[in-house]
């Protein structure tokens, strides 16, 4: 059976417990469906509380179709769900990426605003053995980082599984038709024009034509890598305390300690560096990677290289990291690095960030404390405009900031001034000085917290703004 299989899966690579919020990703087509099902199946004996999610795309007619299946699904369940409908070929112009890479980068950033939404600390998604292989070649052909999908990972502010990635796809069909359980038929899954179809109906098959079994042997490498991928992370973030360090406004790689590393540590490393800068890792390519690493070999003082959301800068022995603020961005506007310390003349306060265990917060020392894997960098540092919202602490609905400020009797003369931290995808995340978001709340979940310590411009830690008002 396949809840058999599932739960298997989730057993032996621990993708949740037991009374675990899972938010469920579903498109309608036969993978989610089949996920959701099994899942249904879990959700009594592991005692699950089960969250649908689906996000219409806006790239096809029969797309307002697709979400009325899920929904009637949903509902036939008694299963809450979450809809929202998206403009991706508008992303995709304004980032200049291509349709496939925007749908990529807008589903990703719906379910992480989701699974925050209706904390949910983990969100299921419906990859499957198939899609193991064929991500496999598809890496090799395209010279990245070869390797395969982790059952379970931290992305974008959420934690990310599979419960599928050992079950193939043509055993979900088998038990979906036994269950007598519909699903949609996505017809771009048939576009020859994508590369991944053209990977899944065309050269795998033909390569079954020389190797028996490749699909499997696929799979079992892309299953070894991935491990393997692991434990090179694990080692990356025991190297990490001797590379890294944070500087004013970014994060400092030591040039020659970088250099000594090992070649695979070298490269995560940098990637870790980026992501404590507030880079795009999503964007992030092997060319990046090489080029900062050049710097590291041999670039002259003040070489500078543009990065997906930092600058690289040599200064002496080390690289500095920095986060670069959007395009356009008017004056006052700050890009705040995970970790690090930005001086917001403009704002009038002194921002200093720090990611540490959530075992290290303590609420009574000042410092604003967010859900460090419930955040989405680039962090921006901005004052309030008018009709900006949030979602305050405690509250499960969205307030005006203006109107909060007036409730709380903020004096007329700081409202002006009053900044918000801004997430990546817009969300305000903290009201500076008065309260933090319900988006990023620190929950019995967290692990690591987004430490985040206010000061008012040109004075010293010691004369620091007053307590966090929550």
């Amino acid at each position: 059976m396949l809840q058999d299989a599932v739960a298997e899966s989730v057993r032996r690579h621990r993708l949740f417990e037991p009374g675990e919020a899972v938010l469920v990703a579903v498109s309608g087509g036969a993978d989610s469906v089949a996920l959701l099902g099994a899942l249904r199946a879990l959700a009594g004996p592991w005692h699950l509380r089960l969250v649908v999610a689906h996000l219409n795309h806006g790239l096809r007619a029969e797309a307002g179709e697709d979400a009325r299946f899920v929904t009637a699904l949903a509902g036939a369940w008694s299963l809450p769900v979450v809809l929202e409908v998206a403009d991706v070929r508008a992303v995709a112009r304004a980032q200049h990426l291509s349709v496939e890479a925007a749908a990529r980068e807008v589903r990703y950033a719906f379910l992480a605003r989701a699974a925050a939404r209706e904390h949910c600390p983990t969100v299921a998604v419906a990859h499957t053995a198939d899609d193991q292989a064929e991500t496999f070649v598809l890496r090799l052909l395209r010279g990245g980082r070869p390797g395969g999908m982790w059952p379970r990972r931290s992305l974008d502010g959420m934690t990310l599984v599979r419960p599928l990635l050992d079950v193939w796809r043509r055993d979900l069909r088998a038990w979906l038709q036994a269950q007598g359980l519909p699903w949609r038929d996505d017809p771009t899954n048939l576009d020859m024009l994508l590369l991944r179809n053209r990977v899944r109906h065309d050269l795998i098959p033909l390569l079954a034509g020389y190797i028996r079994d490749v699909q499997k042997r696929l799979k079992h490498g892309a299953d070894l890598l991935a491990a393997e991928d692991a434990l090179l992370e694990d080692l990356a973030a025991s190297a990490e305390g001797t590379v890294l360090r944070a500087a004013p406004g970014g994060v400092r790689l030591a040039r020659e300690a970088l250099r000594d590393q090992p070649q695979p540590l070298r490269w995560r490393l940098v990637r870790r560096a980026v992501a404590r800068a507030g880079g795009n890792i999503r964007r992030l390519r092997v060319v990046h990677i090489e080029e900062t690493l050049r710097l590291a070999e041999g670039g002259p003082e003040g070489r500078r290289v543009s990065l997906p959301g930092v600058t690289v800068e040599v200064r002496g022995e080390h690289l500095l990291i920095a986060a670069t603020p959007p395009a356009g961005s008017p004056p006052g506007e700050y890009a705040v690095p995970l970790e690090g310390r930005v001086e917001a003349a403009a704002l009038g306060v002194v921002v200093e960030s720090g990611i540490v265990p959530v075992e290290a917060a303590d609420v009574k020392d000042g410092a604003a404390y967010l859900d460090a894997d419930r955040i989405r960098p680039p962090l921006l540092l901005r004052a309030w405009r008018p009709g900006d919202r949030f979602r305050p602490l405690g509250m499960r609905g969205l307030k005006k900031v203006g109107d909060f400020l007036t409730d709380a009797r903020a004096p007329h003369l700081l409202r002006p001034r009053v900044p918000v931290l801004q997430a990546g995808d817009g969300t305000i995340l903290w009201l500076v000085g008065w309260r933090v978001a319900e988006d990023a709340r620190v929950t019995p979940q967290t692990r690591r917290v987004l430490r985040l310590r206010l000061e008012a411009a040109g004075r010293s830690a010691d004369s620091a703004a007053g307590t966090e008002r929550v």
